[in-house]
């Protein structure tokens, strides 16, 4: 007899397991059929310039001895030479975790590269109960990307989505910087040109209770949360998607995995990923990502300090 709520395949549960392994990769691998690769093309008109963004790192680095501007190597094409941005901030305290936060790895991504910024803006601030934490921040990641408006490597391979071949230059800039380090929290800033509303990843961990947070608060400040997208797999449930380790696994095998799934797998057990729609206003998507990052930040790295004595009588 079977019972209520419970599917069984006739030939048993280890039969639909070993199809379940086939069925599964399968599907992911119909999808990286499906995957947009660029055209190489160096002719892409610049956009932007990198300089805006040299000068607020450089500000923040003069202004505060605990934060540091340094870089993890050059990204060079043709034509195209850029430093690889890594940001130290390092309060000087025992015992403080450690963050890890990326941006811009999207190069037609603004609200993430500009977040990032403006976390490093506060760090340079004077150290508080709220910044007493060790962070790297990377806050650019695809800089030729940035300057030209693809979201994509020169070469057209799409830097988010590289991390099981590692073909970009980037990806494997990456990859040297993350060996053998560890992070209490790890978040990546994305954008979504599909989605009309915010949603967040996370990565093989048991609650939701920091995601339904984030989503509540940005629900109740009017900003939209993303229901439904067209997505065959991990299709975000009220804002939320929870990616299980098992899909990472499979997302390797197929050479499909994400910068977060890496990090999931190499090198923090609390990675999240915070998607804005480009449909919104910047000031919006910047708004949602920031209000995201605050809530990790508070939920995983700062730990309250100690009670106020009572009041004699209360």
């Amino acid at each position: 007899m079977m019972t209520s709520g419970t599917f069984r395949s006739a030939l048993g549960p280890r039969p639909m397991r070993v199809l379940a392994l086939f069925v599964i990769p399968l599907a992911l691998w119909s999808c990286s059929l499906l995957r947009i690769r660029h055209t190489t093309d160096y002719s892409y008109p610049a956009v932007r310039s990198l300089a805006p963004i040299q000068d607020r790192l450089q500000a923040a680095d003069a202004a505060s001895p605990n934060v540091l501007l340094t870089d993890l190597g050059q990204v060079s094409t043709t034509g195209f030479e850029a430093p690889f941005w890594r940001i130290v901030y390092r309060p000087f305290q025992p015992g403080l975790k450690r963050v890890l936060v990326i941006a811009g790895v999207n190069g037609n991504g603004a609200a993430g590269v500009e977040c990032a910024l403006g976390l490093v803006r506060e760090l340079a601030a004077p150290p508080g109960p709220a910044t007493l934490y060790d962070a790297d921040i990377l806050p650019l990641a695809n800089p030729w990307g940035w300057v030209h408006g693809v979201d994509a490597s020169p070469k057209g391979v799409d830097i988010e989505w590289d991390f099981a071949n590692f073909e970009s230059h980037e990806s494997r800039i990456i990859r040297r910087f993350l060996r053998e380090k560890r992070y209490d929290l790890v978040i990546d800033l994305r954008e979504d040109l599909e989605a009309t509303g915010f949603y967040i990843w996370q990565y093989g961990l048991d609650s939701i209770a920091a995601s339904e947070r984030i989503v509540g608060d940005l629900r109740a400040q009017g900003y939209p949360i993303e229901a439904d997208i067209r997505r065959l797999l991990f299709k975000p449930r009220d804002g939320i998607i929870a990616a299980p380790m098992w899909g990472l696994t499979l997302m390797g095998l197929v050479d499909q995995l994400t910068l977060s799934g890496y990090i999931r797998q190499n090198t923090s057990t609390i990675v999240y990923s915070v998607v804005t729609p480009t449909v919104l206003p910047l000031a919006e998507r910047i708004a949602m990502q920031r209000i995201a990052v605050a809530t990790l930040i508070s939920e995983y790295l700062i730990t309250p300090g100690p009670l106020p004595p009572a009041r004699p009588g209360s």
